[in-house]
Parts: structure tokens; sequence; C-alpha cells
């Protein structure tokens, strides 16, 4: 069988780490005693850092687990394997987690003897933030002096003044994967991309009181409208690593449908977060109050019609990103329209401004919706919000 490609963000030093193996050794089986008979044991926490969405989601429901006391006392040394990728974000983190590569080769060793109990997994799987704990916390990680005055200077070269207001805007395509992901197949992702151009009435909503941001380091499509106020941030040629960080952690609010880079604004700078074309839905954001979801629509090709919630959840589908299961059980997966993503941004803005009025009618529909969630998932704490026009306009999402 073909062994499968190395991934290209991997740090290629396996040749040269078991040279250290025989002295390090004897160290190791010292730490492991160690742990055995000390209250508080040392863990090396293994870093995801090849991805900017864990980059950023991992190290600080972490970080916030540690200080709800929801991980035990240790003593933690945090190391990596992969390359980096945003090294402003990486370099946010080290000064907060104090990374030490050097027990990147006692990690090695643990790792042959089946981890001796001394590696965590913690941030290579820190859960889904289910019960809340990110607004629980305060943030982790903060941009030094000289890190903000060299943004203002970029910004300015993208022809963006800081004083305003600005909203960052994704839309997820199969360029980067393509690129940074080349040694698997991702047909399988295809239901979460989008058309960034199906957001353009929103676009031109927001323009007339923030300079928006389209967001993302690759990107598949330009966006077919000009507008100074409209910056096409991959297409810009200006594009830098600071930027990707400071742009998504000081926008008003961001616009996503959940991938990546929305996790430096809605997890690590507490950025409200507008969710539009989400997928899937038992992966829903329930954490944080200012955030809002609208979902993709659920299509039984069979019965020709759209699934209810109830349906989609117990069928299984509402925890699948698998296109090629949603063909298996019929299901087409189909994108929210222009009208839905204007609404949502809308009720966002308002939202905001504190000028938001909720009908009883929306209250309502946002308590059946929530129920059913409650019912599978009891133990969740939902502080979120599902778009109230989205939730009016599509009955089958409160049944």
């Amino acid at each position: 069988m073909k062994k499968p490609a190395q991934p290209r963000y991997r740090i290629k030093l396996r040749w040269f780490r078991p040279l250290f193996w025989p002295p390090l050794i004897p160290i190791v089986f010292l730490i492991w005693i160690f742990n055995k008979i000390s209250p508080i044991p040392l863990k090396i926490y293994l870093m995801r850092v090849d991805r900017i969405g864990h980059l950023a989601e991992n190290a600080e429901q972490v970080c916030c687990k540690i200080d709800l006391g929801l991980i035990e006392r240790q003593f933690r040394i945090y190391v990596y394997r992969d390359i980096p990728c945003n090294m402003v974000l990486f370099g946010m983190w080290d000064r907060v987690l104090h990374v030490n590569q050097f027990f990147l080769l006692i990690y090695d060793i643990c790792k042959k003897f089946g981890g001796l109990g001394i590696l965590s997994n913690e941030m290579q799987d820190p859960g889904r933030n289910e019960y809340n704990i990110v607004e629980k916390c305060k943030q982790h990680i903060s941009f030094t002096d000289d890190e903000i005055d060299e943004a203002k200077i970029q910004c300015s070269n993208l022809g963006y003044d800081v004083k305003n207001q600005h909203v960052c805007v994704l839309g997820r395509d199969n360029a980067y994967l393509l690129i940074h992901n080349k040694h698997e197949d991702n047909s399988h992702y295809e239901c979460r991309n989008v058309d960034i151009n199906t957001y353009i009435p929103a676009l031109e909503h927001l323009v007339a009181r923030h300079t928006v941001f389209r967001m993302g380091s690759i990107a598949k499509d330009r966006i077919r409208i000009s507008h100074p106020r409209i910056i096409d941030y991959p297409f810009s040629g200006k594009r830098s690593e600071l930027l990707d960080v400071y742009l998504p952690a000081t926008c008003r609010f961001f616009i996503t449908c959940g991938t990546g880079l929305d996790s430096i604004a809605s997890m690590c700078f507490r950025v409200p977060t507008l969710y539009v074309n989400f997928i899937p839905v038992d992966l829903l954001v329930n954490w944080g109050s200012s955030n809002i979801t609208i979902f993709k629509h659920y299509w039984s090709t069979q019965e020709k019609r759209f699934l209810t919630l109830s349906e989609i959840l117990d069928s299984g589908v509402g925890a699948s990103y698998d296109a090629h299961r949603f063909k298996e059980a019929g299901v087409e997966i189909v994108d929210n329209s222009p009208e839905e993503i204007l609404d949502a941004v809308r009720e966002m803005e308002a939202r905001l401004d504190g000028a938001w009025k909720e009908t009883p009618e929306d209250a309502h529909l946002q308590r059946a919706f929530w129920e059913i969630f409650t019912r599978r998932h009891p133990n969740r704490e939902y502080v979120a919000r599902i778009g109230a026009a989205f939730l009016r306009g599509n009955p089958n999402w409160t049944r």
C-alpha cells in the first residue's frame, strides 16, 4: 500500500529527533516517576498550529478551562510539531503559554511509549464550548503597542482609516484546501462552501456605516461589485499575517459560515459573530450571548420538501458535514438566499445598536427552536440567538 503523502505543514525533523532519544529516555522515566508521586503532575500539551481556527480556538478554550478549574493543577509545557500557520497569532500565544520546543523530543519518546500519562490531548480536542466557558472568562491574548502601530499603517495602505468601524465577512470555498490540504480528498467538504456573491445585498447595506473586509488568505472568486468601502482583502495584494489577526479582532462584528478565521473574532477577542449558511446543524453555536445563526436548508430529494429541525436531528444528517453522506441520505443542501443573509445582518446591527424590538412571535419561535435542541442536548448552555426573520420565514425550523 502506498504511504500517504506527508502534509506540507509538518515539520520534517523525524530523522533528526531519534538521535537524542538514548540520553533523554532516562529523563522521560524520571518524569513518569515524578507524576506517580507528585500531587501536581507535569503534562506536555501538543498545540494545534497548522490551521488558524484550531490555533485560535483550541488554545483559548484550554486557557478558559484552566481559569475555571476544569483542568486539574499541573505543571504545563507546550510544544508543536507543525509549521505555525500564522506567526503573529502563534507569537501572541507564545507570550502567554511560553512554548518550549526542547520538550518536543520528550513528547516523541512519550508518544512511542503510549504517552506514559505525561501527554495531554486537551489542545488537540478541547471540545466545542458547549457550556459557554469562553464568555465566562477574560480573553487571554492581546496586541503589543508595536503590533497595533504596524497594523494601523497596513490598514492605511489598504485605504482604511482605523478610526472608522469595519465589519469582516468570510465565505468559505475550496481554494484554501486545494493548496494547503492537497494530500487529502476534500470533496466531502463541498457542502460547507458558499458563493460570496450571494452576500452582495448585505455588503451594499453595510457600507452605509462600515468599511467591509471580505476576509481570507486565498479565495476562489472576487466580489462582483466595486465600492471604495468594500475591500476584497484576498485579492488586495496587501494581505499580511498581522492583518489576518488584527482585522477580525477589532471589527464591530464578524460574518462567517463557521470556518477557521472566525475563531479569532468569536473566541479569542469576544467579537459578536453572525453565522450564515451554517452547517452542520447539530454543531450550532449555542454559546456567546451576542451571536446569531442562520442555517443552510436540508431538502429531501425524495419528498420534495425541506426537512424539519426534528427530522434533521433525528435522522443523523444534522451531525454531518460530509457531502457524500447527504447524497446517500437523499438530502440536498441549499444555501441561504441573499435576502436571508441581509435580514440577519440587519438584525445583528439592530441588536448591537440597542434598537432591536423583539415581538411576541419572535420570542415564541426562539423558544420553540431551542426546546427541540434542549430535549436532545439538555446539558448545553443556550445563550445565542437564531435569526428572527429566518425563523419567521421557515416554519420547518421550529418543528
